[in-house]
């Protein structure tokens, strides 16, 4: 499982949204979104540069808004 940082994550459907989204990039056979630790497993033969594209950016209530859910939010590969 590769584990990913997720920052700027606020709320549980902050996390769902993220998990949802990431579950659906072709190749994702799991994908467990954590608030608590700002974090998330990915399973599957995916490159990192495709989960951290697929998390999304913007949340449904700001759907029509240039800005992002969360100014701050960055994804990034846990170092091996």
């Amino acid at each position: 499982m590769k584990q990913y940082n997720v920052t700027g994550m606020s709320c549980a459907a902050c996390s769902a949204r993220v998990e949802k989204a990431v579950g659906k990039v072709p190749g994702v056979t799991s994908c467990s979104v954590s608030l608590l630790t700002n974090s998330m497993g990915v399973e599957g033969d995916v490159p990192p540069e495709q989960i951290i594209a697929a998390v999304p950016k913007k949340g449904p209530e700001k759907k029509n808004s240039p800005e992002p859910m969360h100014p701050h939010s960055k994804i990034r590969k846990h170092r091996s």
